[in-house]
């Protein structure tokens, strides 16, 4: 198994053990949650690493890079959410979206949802704009359109109506059976971690977006807003919850002695 993805898995199975143990316990795992984060930052700098030397490689999957970053912002992680946008902004901004005929449909099965979303809320809260279509990515309307105008929309009433729909966006994303080809993130299933299936990482990232900006919202009336991970909704991941074992940081000076340009990326990560 190559570093990134066993990154990658590593993280995935610790976010899986945090989510059962918050709906079990309705308590929360602070360094569990650090360790999944930080894992998948790792993967996903080192899968970007191989991306930009391997011209002809395919993209990674962008909706990945939406999932992460709207967990990342759904618990105010900030010292990973702007590497790990400029690492996802990076895949964007490639080139390699272009179809490879007239006749080809393209990277995308249907239009891009959670990369979308997460990104597009960045950029709105530093005052900018993606254009999508420039590189061949076919942003899906609503959840443009929820970071475009629902998220700088001053009414906190009206701000919660665009949370209610996207609790049911939320949902209408959920990857539930994987062994269903009809159900693959390229037809637009794109919440494939089932940790973030009744934890709205969309909704919370959202809210804490519109905080960020000065702006409130009014309580948002739906079921997904009230299950086990309601518990969440003000929670703040402490960096370096999580203390590294020396397993841990023996990966990551190999991972330096082997590939020394990612020395940025794994001192986030080393040091949480």
């Amino acid at each position: 198994m190559s570093i990134p993805t066993l990154a990658l898995a590593t993280g995935d199975d610790a976010l899986l053990n945090f989510s059962y143990w918050v709906a079990a316990s309705r308590k929360l795992r602070g360094e569990v949650l650090d360790f999944s984060q930080r894992s998948r930052f790792l993967g996903f700098a080192v899968e970007k690493n191989d991306f930009d030397r391997k011209l002809h490689r395919k993209p990674p999957r962008l909706s990945d890079y939406g999932e992460y970053l709207l967990e990342l912002m759904a618990t105010s992680r900030a010292d990973l959410i702007e590497p790990t946008r400029e690492i996802a902004m990076g895949v964007v901004t490639s080139g390699r979206f272009v179809p490879s005929s007239p006749e080809s449909t393209g990277y995308f099965g249907s239009p891009a949802k959670l990369s979308v979303f997460a990104l597009e809320m960045l950029a709105v809260m530093r005052g900018e704009v993606i254009d999508w279509e420039s590189f061949h990515i076919p942003p899906d309307r609503f959840w443009l359109d929820c970071a475009r105008i629902g998220l700088p929309e001053p009414d906190p009433v009206k701000a919660a109506e665009w949370g209610g729909q996207l609790c049911d966006a939320h949902m209408a994303t959920l990857q539930a059976d994987k062994d269903n080809p009809d159900m693959s993130w390229f037809q637009g299933f794109e919440m494939v971690n089932e940790a973030h299936h009744l934890w709205p990482i969309s909704v919370y990232a959202f809210i804490r977006a519109r905080a960020r900006l000065g702006l409130a919202t009014a309580e948002i009336d739906h079921p997904l807003m009230r299950t086990s991970f309601a518990i969440l909704k003000d929670w703040t991941v402490p960096a370096g919850s999580w203390q590294a074992q020396p397993w841990f940081t023996e990966i990551i000076d190999r991972i330096q002695q082997i590939e020394p340009a990612l020395e940025p990326a794994l001192d986030l990560v080393r040091n949480g």
